[in-house]
């Protein structure tokens, strides 16, 4: 086990954040590390959740908190984003248990970081909660959002920002790359 565990951040517009987590998600299984794998925001089903769930590990474990709906927020009503909200507490909910938990080498939450923009708690509440982390968790976190708050708190801070990209040339999202 290592001696202490490290915030780790990837956000930005670009392409490639959850595909670092999966990266270092493997890494780490390679390593015989316990991981944790919490999806906020997202409900279908990708490539990465296929293969993780055909190829079980039992230092692996993998939970979504969006279950309600197949729509993207910004095609919710009110009603809706209401539910939505709910199941991303639940979420929250079991972040604060895993930050306490002292058998999970790495913590994953991707997209954690878009629970602030989209309202569902504050920075200042979420940030509270990650201080909790017990010292020797790594935690690797995603979205598109970021202050100086959250590079505060943060040991490694990178940006994904698109250059190129061929969504541009009205390329949609492709099976085995995007998903």
């Amino acid at each position: 086990m290592k001696k202490e565990g490290y915030i780790h951040i990837y956000y930005g517009t670009g392409k490639g954040k959850t595909s670092a987590l999966n990266g270092m998600a493997i890494r780490a299984l390679g390593n015989d590390w316990k991981v944790k794998y919490l999806r906020f925001l997202k409900n279908r089903i990708t490539g990465e959740l296929t293969y993780f769930t055909k190829h079980q590990d039992p230092n692996f474990t993998v939970k979504s908190f969006y279950s309600s709906s197949q729509k993207f927020i910004w095609e919710m009503n009110d009603q809706e984003r209401e539910v939505f909200k709910k199941e991303m507490l639940l979420g929250i909910e079991e972040l604060k248990a895993d930050l306490q938990d002292s058998t999970i080498d790495l913590l994953i939450c991707d997209e954690l970081l878009d629970c602030v923009i989209n309202k569902f708690i504050t920075e200042e509440e979420l940030i509270e909660i990650i201080k909790t982390k017990n010292p020797h968790t790594e935690l690797a976190i995603s979205g598109h959002y970021i202050s100086d708050a959250w590079i505060a708190i943060a040991d490694l801070v990178s940006e994904v920002k698109p250059i190129k990209h061929y969504f541009d040339q009205g390329v949609m999202a492709r099976k085995g790359i995007e998903w």
